[in-house]
């Protein structure tokens, strides 16, 4: 066998050895003792030896009997990563015993999970998940809140969602297990199952969901979480303990309205209540102060619309005026209008009255915002969340407000296999619109969904719910390809193509996002392949590509732009188009969808009469 290069002498040193034989010189002049090992060089590496579970970093930071029953289910180490006993009877001198193997986080073959710590979850919990739903005090109090066993393991299950290293699937058991065992009936408890039914509508685990969800509502009304006084009560005067109680009623009644839009039958329990529980206040202010606010009223806010406008004030100071009423308070006033569409959608009959004063609502809603509230992002490039969140419901409660009441029938997917997409009732046409208004405002409201999605293209904080927005979202714009003209196909394609992307991204924690990427998809080559087939898509031959993603066009050319004759009759427009202006009809320029007043401006200055 090969000798070592360096004796083991020089190499703990880390110095270089002339390998002289018997000894070298660094140990001759040393007067050491010079070894020289056989190499491996070529053969069998040695793993190396990790460190025995004595010396293993804890999993919390107690020696607590919580610690000790948490281990468990929390990464365990396997028995594999100690050493094994020699065995007692003698071995073939070619079958060496078994040597210790060295335990590798990053690898998830076999059945060895990687450790992760409590640490590093609940990091991922806040960096990821808080951001869509802020119940929970800020990360900067998690630790000395000492939040119960049972909702710390929920952070922690949502955490390892996000993890690049934990199979999704980690903490679920140990998880269901704590929730089921446990019989507290407290704030924590609606906390930890109101949690735990967001994160497995994300696992696409919809009766689950709906089970701890139905759990956290009982027990919220159980105990009056939805009076005014309930979050100074059970707070001991600490604010953002206070802040964390309105926030948590306010969100059960935002996923009650959300999970609500899957069912044919709509049952609002937190509505039916007389909730007065006071508004939250900015997210910048409840992340990074001690004292909070005094919080304003929902009647407060209602009443904003009625008094003078602060924000044409310049004598009131701006920072006082942007956290009077919070982005958090436009969300709720956004899910409120979501509710009221899907009560009138449930109802077997629509007065006009009815379907005008939501319409009303919905216009209104984006008409009294504020100037700092208009955009998701601020000159820093700040994704502002709740803001994110209410444009979003907004305009899918627009489209499920008026796409049942038009010509356009997007390719719902079976509810019964994917609950993907809200369920779309059969109601009658209101005599106050026709069925072609319905049709441009559905669309629009589509249209502005993709417009604040290309404004966001990270998917870093995004809740599960935003998925029902988007499915809808990309279902409108194939079924408005389907019913336009071809000249517009390429635009709804695009919008699709968006849509599919922030799904794509999405899939890779929530086995709901891999649902919906996969409906949409297949709608949308369906959707492409009978429009390329059964007639002439015009200025580009749309056709799905070999793996059946939409996106397969061939190149625009002026020649091939045909929108009509002119108004003389002699010349036909698209010629003089071209004439006018032909990088307007490159390859490089996309079309437009309905944008008359454009093609108008090009007649003009082709001069055609």
């Amino acid at each position: 066998m090969k000798m070592a290069v360096a004796c083991t002498e020089c190499r703990s040193q880390h110095l270089r050895c002339d390998s002289k034989k018997p000894i070298c010189s660094r140990c001759a002049d040393a007067r050491l003792s010079c070894v020289y090992l056989p190499s491996r060089r070529g053969g069998r590496r040695k793993p190396r030896v990790s460190r025995q579970p004595s010396q293993e970093r804890p999993l919390m930071s107690d020696n607590s009997d919580e610690a000790i029953a948490d281990r468990p289910f929390i990464a365990p180490i396997h028995e594999s990563s100690t050493i094994p006993e020699q065995p007692t009877h003698p071995q073939p001198e070619q079958q060496a015993p078994p040597e210790p193997q060295s335990f590798d986080p990053h690898s998830l073959e076999g059945d060895s999970n990687p450790v992760v710590s409590d640490a590093r979850l609940v990091c991922l919990y806040y960096e990821n998940f808080h951001l869509a739903h802020p119940l929970l005090v800020p990360s900067r109090f998690y630790e000395s809140r000492n939040y119960p066993r049972y909702l710390h393991q929920v952070v922690k299950f949502i955490g390892s969602q996000y993890s690049a290293v934990l199979p999704n699937d980690t903490f679920a058991e140990a998880t269901a297990l704590e929730l089921n065992t446990n019989v507290d009936r407290t704030p924590c408890m609606v906390q930890a199952l109101l949690l735990y039914s967001i994160i497995l509508t994300a696992r696409n685990e919809h009766h689950q969901a709906e089970i701890a969800l139905a759990q956290a509502t009982d027990i919220a009304l159980e105990l009056g979480m939805y009076q005014g006084d309930f979050a100074t009560t059970y707070s001991n005067n600490q604010e953002p303990e206070a802040e964390s109680l309105r926030r948590t009623w306010w969100e059960l009644f935002t996923v009650e309205v959300y999970i609500a839009t899957l069912k044919s039958k709509v049952h609002l329990r937190c509505s039916e209540v007389p909730y007065d529980v006071a508004l939250p206040c900015e997210e910048f202010l409840y992340a990074s102060q001690d004292t909070i606010p005094s919080p304003p009223t929902l009647e407060e806010f209602g009443m904003r619309l009625f008094l003078d406008d602060d924000d044409d004030n310049d004598d009131v100071d701006p920072a006082i005026t942007r956290s009077k009423f919070s982005s958090y308070s436009y969300r709720i006033e956004a899910v409120r209008i979501l509710a009221r569409v899907l009560v009138l959608n449930s109802l077997p009959e629509t007065h006009q009255d009815h379907l005008q004063a939501v319409t009303n609502a919905l216009v209104s809603w984006v008409n009294h915002l504020p100037p700092h509230k208009v955009d998701i992002i601020d000159m820093y490039g700040n994704i502002d969340e709740m803001i994110f969140q209410a444009h979003g419901t907004i305009n899918f409660a627009s489209i499920l407000l008026h796409l049942p009441r038009s010509n356009l029938r997007p390719k719902f997917p079976d509810h019964s296999q994917h609950r993907v997409c809200p369920v779309m009732p059969n109601v009658r046409l209101s005599p106050s619109l026709t069925r072609q208004v319905h049709d441009v405002i559905a669309t629009e409201a589509s249209k502005k969904l993709t417009n604040i999605l290309s404004v966001r293209p990270s998917v870093k904080g995004h809740s599960p719910f935003g998925i029902f927005c988007l499915v809808l979202c990309g279902l409108v714009q194939l079924a408005t390809a389907e019913h336009h003209p071809p000249t517009c196909t390429d635009h709804h394609y695009n919008r699709v193509i968006l849509v599919l992307g922030s799904l794509k991204l999405l899939r890779n924690n929530w086995a709901l996002a891999r649902a919906a990427h996969s409906q949409l998809r297949l709608a949308a080559a369906d959707t492409m392949a009978s429009s390329s087939s059964g007639r002439s898509i015009g200025t580009s031959s749309s056709s799905p590509s070999a793996n059946g993603i939409p996106g397969s066009w061939t190149p625009r050319r002026p020649a091939s732009f045909n929108v009509g004759v002119g108004a003389t009759g002699s010349l036909a427009l698209d010629n003089q188009l071209a004439l006018a202006s032909p990088m307007f009809l490159s390859e490089f320029v996309d079309p437009t969808c309905g944008d008359q007043f454009f093609l108008d401006r090009l007649s003009a200055f082709a001069g055609v009469s």
